[in-house]
């Protein structure tokens, strides 16, 4: 099905049945039948919400299982990433949804990354535990670890969930990226509102047309965008720690 037009988006594509590199279908690229991790993705969302670190609020808890696992595995459908690509989770939070997509998908290593160092220790605690040997955790910023060589320009693909309005989102996610890898952004109901202030953003770092394609949660309305970046990073980006959420570009407030 097309996405509606809109300024600065494109039709989708079929999600799990691209060609293009990053891209595939579960089957063909090292997905893992569902009913065969039914178990640890129970395992997972229980380690998430008895958490002594409050990862998701009181009221979350009950739905850890059923509304943000759930989202985040059928993130999977929509990204189905090829096997052995690296791929990235920006603000990874309590592990959502990168533990889950390092379930789903064991041939793709995935680094996950978080400025809150008990956040990152619990994380990867969560890796150990369910036995996932393609998970790295990284404790950091956006704005410093785009900048690193071991970083910078190096995966084809990340993934960020909850963590800044689409423009900032950009400026800290693309100088992962190298050249045809893919951003990926799981949005809620003011996403039309976030397509048209990232419109500058998505210029200037040099990314592709937006496809969104729409998941269906439990009372949750959401989107995941997606984009591809056209050539390396940018020189000039990200800027300085704390000034692409405090002046992003194209104006957008936080």
């Amino acid at each position: 099905m097309s996405s509606p037009a809109t300024p600065g988006t494109a039709p989708a594509a079929t999600p799990g049945g691209r060609s293009t590199p990053g891209y595939g279908r579960a089957d063909e690229k090292g997905g893992v039948p569902a009913d065969l991790d039914d178990a640890r993705l129970d395992r997972l969302a229980e380690l998430i919400a008895t958490s002594l670190h409050n990862l998701v609020s009181r009221r979350d808890r009950d739905r850890v299982r059923s509304v943000h696992v759930a989202e985040s595995y059928a993130v999977g459908e929509v990204l189905a990433p090829a096997g052995g690509a690296r791929w990235l989770d920006l603000g990874t939070g309590g592990g959502l949804p990168g533990l889950v997509l390092a379930l789903r998908y064991p041939s793709t290593t995935w680094t996950l990354i978080d400025s809150t160092a008990k956040k990152v220790a619990e994380v990867a605690r969560f890796a150990a535990v369910l036995e996932l040997e393609n998970v790295r955790t990284v404790h950091g910023r956006a704005e410093e670890l785009a900048w690193d060589a071991q970083h910078r320009g190096t995966y084809d693909g990340l993934v960020g969930r909850a963590v800044a309005v689409l423009p900032v989102l950009l400026e800290l996610g693309r100088g992962f990226l190298r050249d045809g890898g893919t951003l990926a952004a799981i949005k809620g109901p003011r996403l039309q509102e976030e397509i048209a202030a990232a419109e500058r953003a998505r210029f200037s770092l040099a990314l592709g047309p937006i496809h969104r394609y729409p998941l269906l949660a439990e009372g949750r309305a959401t989107t995941v965008v997606t984009m591809r970046a056209q050539g390396p990073p940018p020189r000039r980006y990200p800027r300085s720690t704390g000034i692409p959420a405090a002046t992003p570009l194209g104006g957008a407030g936080r």
